[in-house]
């Protein structure tokens, strides 16, 4: 926005507010919730693996286009599982599989089509995650979490490099890290 601009004021939708009420939530409520998530016995990693599953069954289709099928379905069929993982990875502290999962996730919705280029960066990050998940890498990797991290956002800016004289911009969207999963 430039100095010449005036701000858009957006009214806020107090909807979420009118289903949990205001004010602050108990700190004994708080604590017993995480002690119950923290105890709750649910396994990450084969939650994780049926999403794992579903995005190699949706990397092996977008391979292969049909008459029936359109790019925006094929993108879709990745991007499903990918969510689920992105979403529930912070919970049970695979930090890492999440940002990894969130950089992927927007390189995804950022796409319009579906070439040899975008499948590889999808396979690699699917292998990536299913090595972390196979070896229980919980957390967020440290540096080597860091690497990987990088390499999978330079992958993304590589490929809108190579697309951007079709699309006349980069789009660096998915480059807002937003934090953690």
């Amino acid at each position: 926005m430039t100095d010449n601009e005036t701000p858009r004021i957006v009214k806020a939708n107090h909807l979420l507010q009118a289903k949990v009420g205001i004010g602050s939530i108990d700190e004994k409520k708080i604590r017993r919730s995480q002690k119950l998530m923290d105890n709750a016995g649910v396994d990450f990693v084969p939650m994780a693996q049926q999403y794992l599953d579903e995005l190699g069954t949706a990397i092996e289709a977008a391979r292969t286009m049909t008459a029936n099928d359109t790019p925006k379905k094929k993108i879709q069929a990745m991007i499903e599982p990918v969510m689920q993982i992105k979403a529930n990875a912070g919970m049970f502290d695979y930090t890492l599989v999440g940002v990894l999962a969130n950089v992927m996730l927007n390189f995804l919705e950022t796409l319009e089509r579906v070439d040899d280029d975008v499948i590889a960066i999808v396979d690699a990050h699917h292998k990536t995650l299913k090595i972390l998940l196979g070896n229980n890498m919980k957390g967020d990797g440290g540096e080597y979490g860091r690497q990987l991290q990088a390499e999978l956002k330079d992958a993304c800016r590589r490929y809108f490099a190579k697309i951007a004289s079709n699309r006349q911009t980069t789009d660096e969207a998915f480059f807002i890290d937003g934090g953690s999963a």
